[in-house]
């Protein structure tokens, strides 16, 4: 009995060891529930039939049938790989007691023992795990005394899980009881026992985990929960924390921007920051600093209607054509003033009341010509002027007449001049310098004006 005992239990190691083979994640008891009860049945057999004094007793299994249950706690604590559990179980077992003399008493045994544990995890659907502890014995024949003895027990065994918190278990338990059953021999038979009886046991069953702790309810236990404290309904993985679809630190319950594109700096509500709130995210936002309420393009930049290069906000001058510079304040850039060199041809130049240039006059205009000819491009106005002395008709003529005597006389002289840089223009006595009551006002009114205009 012995021996065929010991090579069923390897057949059931050697049935069930091809799991731990499989890749998967170890999981330790406590994680799946700190409370586990189990309900069992087996064969039960005791070591050398109990033959206390020579064969004048035995024992021995009716039917070899065994049955029973165990409650073990599992602890957080770990020792290593291995997980640490406590644990009560009680086993009936049904025996024969033979003493000399041919007639057979039956003989009930329950066994109750309180245990030690070590769990190895090898896979997330396979453990192995061996005990020890204190036993009590309580024998009771039939019609006679019954007894309690104390022992101890030892064994080990493996779990193959259907589910998380449901396993099939395979056990094997051996017994060592000192002076067993004293009293019970002595009862029956008139003679004292002084034997120490053997036994062991294998077993298959059931175990069911229960009393984790998921706090959150979401389905992924406290133990191995990453975000214990996820909103009820919030959807997890397998760390038990909410997912972020798009990467950018809010989770998706939360996010009212779930898809975010990656890497994009996010708020509180998992949307873009717009640092300048112009509309345009800050990771689309080519002008990210756009001042508040300025209308701004699809890449977060100032809007520029005419084209000028300032943004509509600042531009005061919003309808400038096409091409025209413009200031800062996106107005166009006014005309440079010209620079006007102005030349007075004096009355003394001239022979009286006539356009004739003197010889005096001719030497002042070579002066004068000197420096024309060193300008560029240069606008050339003969403006002439008369005093308030004799008819308005005869004096704007006159002014004409001694305007384009200098001009003619410049062109003549000066080939480097060109007609169409010339512009003659006479004003008779109506733009008086000096008052024509005096002989020395009269004299300064009495004049033809050169005036240079360069850009």
């Amino acid at each position: 009995m012995h021996t065929r005992s010991i090579w069923a239990l390897l057949l059931a190691l050697l049935f069930l060891l091809p799991a731990a083979t499989v890749e998967g994640q170890k999981v330790q008891p406590n994680d799946r529930g700190p409370w586990e009860i189990n309900l069992f049945a087996g064969g039960f057999d005791d070591d050398f039939e109990f033959d206390p004094d020579g064969s004048i007793f035995y024992i021995d299994p009716d039917q070899n049938v065994m049955f029973g249950a165990g409650l073990n706690y599992h602890l957080p604590t770990t020792i290593g790989p291995f997980g640490t559990f406590l644990g009560l179980d009680g086993r009936f077992v049904p025996l024969d007691m033979a003493p000399e003399g041919g007639f057979v008493t039956d003989l009930n045994a329950i066994f109750g023992s309180g245990l030690v544990g070590l769990t190895l995890p090898l896979h997330e659907r396979f453990d192995i795990y061996g005990v020890a502890g204190l036993s009590l014995v309580n024998w009771a024949p039939e019609d006679h005394d019954s007894e309690m003895d104390f022992g101890y027990t030892y064994g080990g065994g493996v779990k193959l899980y259907l589910k998380e918190n449901i396993a099939l278990t395979g056990d094997f338990r051996g017994w060592n009881i000192p002076t067993a059953m004293e009293d019970v021999t002595q009862s029956v038979s008139g003679f004292t026992a002084n034997e120490t009886f053997w036994g062991y046991s294998i077993s298959g069953g059931i175990s069911y985990f229960f009393g984790s702790k998921d706090t959150d309810g979401d389905g992924v236990k406290d133990k191995r929960d990453l975000c214990p404290d996820t909103p009820a309904g919030v959807d997890v993985d397998e760390n038990g924390c909410p997912f972020d679809s798009d990467g950018d630190g809010v989770y998706d319950y939360m996010d009212e921007c779930p898809d975010t594109p990656a890497g994009a700096a996010v708020d509180s509500r998992g949307c873009p920051l717009d640092s300048d709130g112009d509309g345009v995210p800050d990771y689309m936002d080519n002008c990210p600093n756009t001042p508040a309420g300025a209308p701004v393009d699809a890449q977060g930049c100032p809007l520029d209607s005419d084209g000028d290069g300032v943004p509509d906000y600042m531009d005061r001058c919003p309808n400038t054509p096409a091409g025209t510079e413009v200031d800062s304040q996106g107005c166009p850039i006014p005309e440079p003033e010209p620079e006007v060199i102005s030349y007075t041809f004096e009355d003394v130049f001239f022979n009286f009341d006539s356009a004739v240039i003197t010889d005096e006059g001719e030497a002042r205009l070579q002066e004068i010509g000197t420096v024309l000819i060193t300008i560029m491009d240069a606008d050339i106005e003969v403006h002439g002027h008369t005093d308030a002395t004799g008819p308005e008709s005869y004096n704007m003529g006159l002014s004409q007449r001694r305007a384009e005597a200098v001009r003619d006389w410049l062109l003549e002289n000066y080939s480097d001049l060109a007609a169409d840089q010339f512009t003659v223009r006479q004003f008779g006595e109506t733009q008086p310098i000096e008052t024509n009551d005096t002989r020395e006002g009269r004299r300064m009114n009495r004049r033809v004006e050169i005036k240079v205009i360069t850009l």
